[in-house]
């Protein structure tokens, strides 16, 4: 499944709402996402950069839930500069 950029985004944000403080942390990960897409296009296979933009390929909709799932588990373990490294 490949989703455009601002999809993600969008997904993301949506879940982040959810919890407690979502909103402070839906900002930073989508600064921190953006600057990962932008160093990252073209060197991973996830990236699809294409004439309609640039898109994520992620397995299914479960993905969006693991993605804010392991985000908040990074934050709170000190480890986002690794969650992003294993993105």
């Amino acid at each position: 499944m490949k989703l455009k950029i601002n999809e993600v985004i969008e997904n993301v944000k949506d879940e982040f709402l959810c919890y407690e403080e979502g909103e402070k942390l839906v900002v930073r990960w989508e600064k921190e996402f953006r600057e990962w897409i932008e160093k990252n296009k073209g060197k991973k296979k996830d990236i699809v950069v294409d004439k309609g933009g640039i898109s994520l390929k992620i397995k299914d909709e479960d993905e969006i839930f693991e993605i804010v799932d392991s985000y908040l588990d990074a934050i709170a373990e000190g480890s986002v500069k690794q969650y992003w490294t294993t993105f």
